[in-house]
């Protein structure tokens, strides 16, 4: 160790453990004929920069999660279409998304934190940055970086790599998670 490094506060000398959470890209959810889905025109070009995200974390040997919404409420059902319906058709994730493991967590609510096998996971790969991927920026996203920033993680989001209803309330979105103390990247700062 240098004087340099002596000097330097012991945070500044711990290395961020990173990971890839990828929240709800499933099936249904990409389908413009689904009650609710992702801008149709955004399809395209979020999943392909989805997939580079995925790809820039393997290739540097960083973890991948995944999240899969699944509603029980039969009213919530109902009013969409059985869109996240647990067990129903179209509920797994796309199978145009890289799916390079069974790290699989599902949930019920917008907020992924609140899966505990998930943050069990966190805690026990000593985690602390979290980048965010998926859909939706107004809803899941949103919802876990309030969570994520709460619990002291330090969050990344994706921007080429989230998408929304439309991009107005991607915008929003995206002015809350800065405003909340999220830092916004894009694909091509993965790699720094």
């Amino acid at each position: 160790m240098t004087i340099h490094e002596k000097s330097r506060p012991l945070v500044a000398q711990i290395k961020h453990k990173k990971i890839l959470l990828v929240i709800d890209v499933q099936e249904n959810l990409l389908k413009p004929q689904s009650k609710i889905h992702i801008d149709p025109g955004a399809v395209a070009p979020f999943l392909a920069s989805l997939n580079k995200s995925i790809k820039a974390f393997a290739e540097q040997g960083l973890p991948v999660i995944y999240t899969i919404n699944e509603w029980t409420n039969p009213i919530l059902n109902w009013l969409t279409g059985n869109v996240c319906k647990k067990g129903a058709n179209g509920t797994g994730i796309d199978k145009k998304v890289s799916l390079l493991n069974n790290n699989i967590f599902h949930k019920s609510s917008n907020n992924a934190l609140k899966n505990k096998d998930l943050t069990d996971f966190l805690k026990d790969g000593s985690i602390t940055e979290i980048y965010l991927a998926g859909l939706f920026a107004e809803f899941c996203i949103k919802s876990t970086v309030k969570a994520a920033i709460h619990n002291h993680y330090r969050v990344m989001v994706i921007g080429d790599a989230v998408g929304s209803k439309n991009e107005k309330l991607k915008s929003r979105s995206i002015d809350y998670f800065k405003k909340k103390g999220a830092t916004m990247v894009s694909i091509d700062q993965l790699h720094d």
